[in-house]
């Protein structure tokens, strides 16, 4: 038997390029390339040549309209390459391996090869053209859009009206003008002082050519324009050879953090995309994740989520092995400390924070109806630790952060008649009728309490609230619960569609409730149940959030079912989802959902193809991250669990959860690949129901433990 798992990455993920055989004509159908900050969506929206949509995560308007809702992401412009005859064939692929994208456009005159890329470290849209003689009279052009919110498009515009930003300058004069020589440059001014600057290089002879853009953002002018045209000067001066080099490497030593392959491909397609889009959208030194990424697109939610949506965009990062992309949600939260904690009243600024709905990056939103945002975000927080086993991140950032959010909550608890403690009227998100004691803030009140009561005992921390957590985890009213299941809130049943799982959060994805107490799995199920009997008002997060809970309690084969609607449903052709707008975060959760089928690891115990479906009997991961820091390998063949690798990054205990069928095997695996006997790393083994059996190992920091 062969315990090795290293694909040909290059073979593999070609079976995972995207491929059009006709012009992409809009956001969802367009090639997307990104490094994290600057990206290109490219795409026609007239038929007669195509488009490359520029787009930087991080040009916000920072003035607040007057009735509006708060501050808001900016458009770019548009780099459009007009052919002299109309299009007639286009031929594109999205290499992922490469991370590039190739095109062949056949007009009524002749044809046009192009490549482009977004380098993967460098602030710089790279395109490489060449036309047939026919076609040499195509042109370039840049089309800078208007500065405005874009929810105006969608909504009136406000009583007391906005700011408007002025019209862009082309060219504008700079103190070192002659750093600008060879390339043009749109100068955008905000409204707030400062602004966005957009170069283009146009290096061409007859017939070919490259082509440079990028975008600098700065409070001052001068210093935006001479970032773009640095950028593109640096860019030049390295030469196409080695541009293609250092960012095809970049991509190539990405992608082997983990693998894994299902027999769907289809799925798999759908997965391997959703990590290019992830390193596409977001680095550890770059912003965190709001609705759209570097992809820019007219909608109605031009800022970041608090409520749902920037949890699920991070929510398949750590299984993937990919925490350096979740340290730019990190960093976001360590930076906006003095506005998290001043978005609370001010009477509790001496020991808590919170965030409201919406914001931009500055997380400025005080608190209204929703009181479980930031707790929620602190999670994720969490699992960045959870699957690192960093102490020095849980003493000196998550715990801090996490005892000001749950103190937060402790503030509006109120003690009742029955000795009980009670939350206020809140607002369980997406449903429209609010609720006392709602479940949503009921369930992050208990996992706060309960994860701050665990740091206390890791760290050793004397913390003077420890009695208080442990006295409102004892008291705390019960989950409000009826006969159609878990309720909304006190005296609030679920009696109308929602799609948000706000109300089953304890189930998924805090785990406070779950499969394995079996005096819950009844009510388990019967909520599961009267939550999906309602879909009239489903959205594309609703599948993924029911391929996730029905993951969460061993069900393979419903949660295949709901993954399925997802990409049946709701996804464009890129794999992107929108609802009016962008929303980056459903498809992305849709791979988290895929990952809970394969392995899972809440309550210090790995579950090994935990939710496998029936008609899945092959299947393979590798370097999969768990908690506790374990690098997890295993395979499956005809339905068993052939054998799993186990490696410890951080020397935690390891209980492993595992359907393999007694006696088992245990070996050592050293960098060589062989095997030591050490069945004695075998601490103990309980068969459980289900054909499932417990096992408690032994592997020390740096060790490799394979299972058979």
């Amino acid at each position: 038997m062969s315990f090795e798992i290293f694909p040909k990455w290059d073979e593999m993920l070609s079976h995972c390029d995207l491929i059009w055989n006709q012009l992409p004509k809009s956001w969802g159908e367009g090639a997307l390339t990104g490094n994290g900050l600057l990206g290109a969506n490219i795409y026609s929206r007239s038929g007669r040549g195509i488009s490359w949509h520029i787009g930087r995560t991080d040009v916000y308007q920072k003035v607040e309209d007057r009735g509006t809702n708060g501050k808001y992401r900016l458009p770019i412009g548009r780099l459009d390459l007009k052919t002299k005859g109309k299009i007639k064939d286009c031929s594109m692929r999205l290499n992922l391996y490469d991370a590039e994208v190739t095109c062949k456009l056949t007009t009524e005159c002749g044809e046009i090869e192009w490549r482009t890329f977004t380098h993967a470290e460098q602030m710089v849209q790279v395109i490489e053209w060449r036309a047939s003689e026919e076609e040499q009279e195509l042109q370039w052009e840049w089309v800078p859009d208007e500065a405005i919110n874009p929810r105006i498009l969608f909504h009136s515009t406000p009583e007391g009206g906005y700011y408007p930003c002025p019209e862009p300058v082309i060219n504008p004069h700079i103190q070192y003008e002659q750093n600008q020589r060879g390339i043009d440059v749109w100068f955008q001014a905000l409204a707030e002082g400062g602004g966005y600057a957009t170069g283009i290089r146009n290096v061409s002879d007859i017939g070919a050519g490259t082509i440079y853009v990028s975008v600098g953002l700065s409070d001052s002018k001068d210093t935006a324009i001479l970032e773009t045209v640095d950028a593109i000067h640096a860019s030049e001066k390295q030469g196409m050879q080695l541009l293609l080099e250092s960012h095809q490497d970049w991509w190539h030593r990405y992608y082997p953090a983990s693998y894994l392959k299902v027999p769907d491909q289809r799925i798999n397609a759908f997965y391997w995309m959703q990590m290019y889009v992830l390193a596409s959208a977001t680095r550890a030194d770059r912003p965190a994740l709001d609705l759209m990424g570097p992809w820019f697109e007219v909608t109605p939610w031009p800022a970041i989520w608090w409520n749902l949506n920037i949890q699920l965009s991070y929510s398949p990062i750590y299984t993937a092995n990919r925490l350096e992309l979740g340290e730019s949600l990190c960093r976001l939260l360590d930076h906006a400390q003095e506005a998290l904690i001043n978005n609370v009243p001010a009477s509790y600024r001496y020991d808590a924070a919170a965030i409201g709905r919406v914001s931009s990056f500055d997380c400025v939103s005080p608190v209204t109806d929703e009181h479980g945002n930031l707790l929620w975000t602190v999670f994720y927080y969490w699992e960045q630790y959870r699957y690192s086993m960093d102490d020095e991140m849980l003493r000196e950032h998550v715990y801090p952060l996490l005892r000001r959010s749950v103190q937060y909550y402790i503030h509006l608890l109120t003690e009742g008649e029955d000795g009980r403690y009670h939350l206020p009227v809140s607002v369980s998100p997406e449903y429209a009728i609010p609720a006392a004691n709602t479940n949503y803030d009921l369930s992050l009140l208990r996992w706060g309490c309960e994860t701050l009561l665990a740091s206390c005992k890791r760290l050793d921390i004397q913390d003077e609230g420890i009695e208080r957590w442990r006295d409102v985890l004892n008291r705390l009213v019960d989950y409000p619960v009826d006969e159609t299941g878990y309720m909304i809130g006190t005296d609030v049943p679920l009696l109308e569609s929602h799609r948000h799982y706000s109300h089953l959060m304890m189930i998924y994805p805090l785990s406070l409730v779950h499969y394995e107490q079996e005096e819950n799995r009844a009510l388990i199920e019967h909520s599961l149940e009267h939550w999906l009997s309602l879909p009239e008002l489903f959205a594309g997060f609703s599948w993924t959030g029911a391929a996730s809970l029905y993951a969460a309690i061993g069900k393979g084969n419903r949660s295949l079912h709901y993954l399925r609607q997802l990409l049946d449903r709701e996804l464009q052709f890129n794999t992107l989802y929108k609802e009016k707008g962008p929303c980056l975060e459903t498809p992305l959760s849709g791979a988290a959902s895929l990952q809970e089928m394969l392995l899972q690891s809440w309550g210090d115990t790995i579950r090994v193809f935990p939710a496998v479906p029936d008609e899945w009997p092959d299947i393979v991961f590798h370097q999969m991250r768990a908690e506790g820091a374990f690098l997890v390998s295993a395979v499956r063949e005809q339905g068993a669990t052939r054998f799993i690798r186990i490696r410890s990054l951080a020397g935690e205990p390891c209980n492993l959860l595992t359907d393999m069928k007694l006696p088992l095997q245990a070996a050592l695996l050293d960098e060589n690949a062989n095997l030591e006997p050490k069945n004695d790393r075998i601490i103990s083994l309980l068969e459980t129901e289900g054909n499932y059996t417990r096992i408690e190992l032994d592997i020390k920091k740096g060790e490799e433990l394979v299972i058979w």
